[in-house]
């Protein structure tokens, strides 16, 4: 259970600070270049690459981009040791960088402690808390492209609490935007009821 304390993502941006959220922003779209690059490069490799090799490439290049962005700034710690990557901003934040796909939906392998840092339903003392956040960006399947950079706070992988898509914005006096990522609406199978209707009905 989310208590009362969860952050909102006002807070969560305030609390990061704009040069973070700009060099994550920056990160993302560098990645989707270097991507680009690389199919330009060798297009006939592409059709023959899986879904974990074109997700391992994105998180190296974000990975790599995100690192140097954030290497001058005070309370960004950065965690790189094999199998763990995650950064600690101030006291309060553990960040992994994750592709999110619609729904809002994370890939982690279900280890015990995969499943302990992305559940943010510990209960602690007030003021000694520690969130999990998920920065990525959201991939379109079909067209094997990325797109907007995400940052998401979720209680456990696929419980999503809330998730924002990210934009450079030079008319904002931050440099960047953020809105709401819309929830995908369930799929409902209507087959049966409609064709009880019809038979009542004889439509």
């Amino acid at each position: 259970m989310i208590s009362s304390r969860t952050p909102g993502s006002e807070r969560v941006l305030t609390d990061l600070g704009d040069r973070f959220v700009h060099s994550f922003i920056d990160a993302v779209e560098g990645a989707r270049d270097d991507y680009t690059a690389f199919r330009l490069w060798q297009p006939g490799w592409f059709p023959s690459f899986t879904n974990r090799f074109t997700a391992n490439f994105l998180h190296e290049r974000i990975w790599d981009r995100l690192v140097r962005g954030i290497s001058t700034l005070d309370g960004v710690h950065v965690v790189d040791r094999e199998p763990v990557r995650q950064l600690r901003s101030g006291t309060q934040y553990l960040i992994r960088v994750k592709r999110h796909h619609p729904g809002d939906r994370i890939s982690a392998y279900p280890t015990e402690a995969s499943s302990a840092f992305w559940s943010n339903s510990v209960l602690t003392l007030e003021g000694l808390e520690s969130f999990s956040l998920a920065l990525g960006y959201l991939w379109d399947a079909d067209l094997r492209a990325v797109g907007d950079a995400v940052l998401s706070f979720r209680d456990g992988k696929d419980n999503p609490i809330w998730a924002i898509q990210l934009r450079r914005d030079t008319g904002t006096e931050t440099g960047f935007s953020w809105t709401p990522v819309a929830p995908e609406l369930p799929q409902i199978d209507l087959s049966g009821v409609l064709r009880e209707v019809e038979e009542k009905t004889g439509s």
